[in-house]
């Protein structure tokens, strides 16, 4: 017992899992690993000076069987006088619900519960009785699904609250000591069935491993940890490019293409906010180098996009490419271009010498506009309403001081502006055709003169 429990102690004290003081949530099923967990971590608390408290989880998978190791459970803690939390739910129902398998489900519904459970209790820590032999089947099932470094790390010692303090513990030593001390637990009669894949990895595949190497398990948590070391140690890198190279959720397109793709991987990741697949994130390293300025793909809840040499992850609805509606202006009206945050002012004005398309000095600070988001046009060579809309198909202009005329859809592409933005870009029309676009330019039709009566249109955001 001495040897087990020094050893889960070094083991702890190295990944920092224990508090010195506060409570530990201990997860205990009833099982032989989780009753070696509750024996040692009962033992240790009184060492390190925290207290401990006990959860079960019943799935209601094997009927009596759920209830009676829930009974096992709660019959311990009373005897040795220690908070026991209790909860369960259909498994069943709960993975047809969401498209999961059982051993999904079952997996998702006792952490939640965990963690509830360790926020009422105002829990430090929550200990799972993870083992060497479960961290070599989960890296072998990790490896069935194409897993990269990550996967291949297998079970994290310390991840949020919760901790494994069995992680470098055999399931052989869990048995001598569970043999040693006499200590009490129930078996779960699954563990036989096949059916489940983890019961397969460890029925049938780990037994064939282990005829080539019988010390597998131990040299299959090494390799966790090398794995480990390399993930971290990449996935800083990958935190620096996106702290120095990325403006939110944008980047340069060369730039993330010419990562290493070890790097560009999890920069990737990061920047869609979980885990992609290998053929996703190959998707978007394809799009770095797509020669159309505007190529987009789809990825699970989330566009990514070029906007020229720019990628952009954009998880919103896909409708911020959708049209405003159109509005008609007259003399004295203001309105609200809704969606685009502007509001448009239509100014009676009698034009002077000062005044010059776009460079209309600004009442609030009296400093020259040059950014074309105000326009004068002569009143008399206005051509039936005045409106401003989204660009139509069609649309042309010649721009004041240019020659020939050109297509909006030109312009737009000189000009360098992504398609997805294109259709939110305001544009003043009368019935004649195009008279200015907004940060963009004046028309050189209905130039006033000076004296003239004219229309001044000015846009501010709200």
């Amino acid at each position: 017992m001495a040897n087990l429990i020094t050893g889960i102690l070094k083991y702890t004290n190295e990944q920092k899992m224990l508090p010195e003081s506060g409570t530990v949530l201990i997860c205990v099923s009833g099982g032989a690993d989780s009753m070696c967990l509750f024996e040692a971590m009962r033992h240790i608390s009184y060492e390190r000076g925290f207290s401990i408290a006990v959860a079960h989880y019943n799935h209601k998978l094997r009927g009596d069987e759920s209830d009676r190791d829930e009974t096992f459970v709660l019959n311990i803690c009373e005897e040795h006088d220690i908070p026991f939390y209790s909860g369960r739910g259909d498994v069943t129902k709960y993975a047809k619900l969401h498209g999961k398998s059982i051993e999904e489900a079952a997996r998702d519904m006792r952490y939640e519960f965990f963690f509830d459970t360790a926020e009422f209790i105002g829990a430090d820590k929550i200990a799972t009785a993870h083992t060497m032999d479960d961290n070599a089947e989960t890296i072998i099932f990790n490896l069935t699904r194409g897993a990269g470094a990550n996967g291949m790390s297998g079970i994290p010692p310390v991840r949020d609250k919760v901790i494994r303090p069995l992680l470098k513990t055999s399931r052989e030593e869990i048995m001598e000591f569970i043999n040693e001390r006499e200590i009490l637990y129930v078996e779960d009669s699954t563990n036989d069935f096949e059916v489940f894949t983890r019961n397969k990895i460890r029925k049938t595949i780990i037994p064939l491993i282990k005829e080539i190497n019988p010390r597998f398990n131990e040299a299959a948590s090494t390799a966790a940890e090398i794995f480990r070391a390399d993930e971290e140690f990449i996935d800083d890198i990958a935190a620096l490019f996106i702290r120095d190279c990325c403006a939110g959720l944008t980047t340069d397109a060369n730039d993330l293409a010419v990562l290493p793709f070890s790097v560009s991987s999890r920069v990737i990741k990061k920047l869609y906010g979980g885990s992609l697949s290998y053929n996703h994130i190959k998707d978007v390293l394809d799009l770095c180098i797509n020669e159309s300025p505007s190529a987009a793909i789809s990825l699970p809840k989330m566009t990514v996009y070029r906007e020229y040499e720019r990628i952009v992850f954009d998880s919103q609805p896909d409708d911020n490419s959708e049209e405003f509606a159109p509005v008609i202006l007259s003399s004295g009206d203001n309105c609200i271009l809704l969606g685009l945050g502007l509001k448009i002012s239509c100014i009676p004005v009698i034009y002077n010498d000062n005044m010059s398309g776009s460079d209309i000095k600004s009442k609030k600070n009296e400093t020259i506009n040059t950014t074309f988001t105000s326009f004068v046009f002569k009143s008399i060579d206005i051509c039936g309403k005045i409106s401003v809309r989204p660009r139509m198909e069609g649309d042309n202009i010649k721009l004041k001081g240019q020659n020939g005329t050109k297509s909006l859809k030109k312009l737009f592409i000189e000009k360098r502006i992504p398609v997805r933005k294109r259709s939110l870009i305001p544009v003043i029309c009368d019935d004649e055709g195009v008279l200015g676009i907004y940060k963009i330019g004046t028309g050189s039709r209905a130039i006033p003169n000076h004296g003239d009566k004219s229309l001044l249109i000015q846009f501010d955001e709200v």
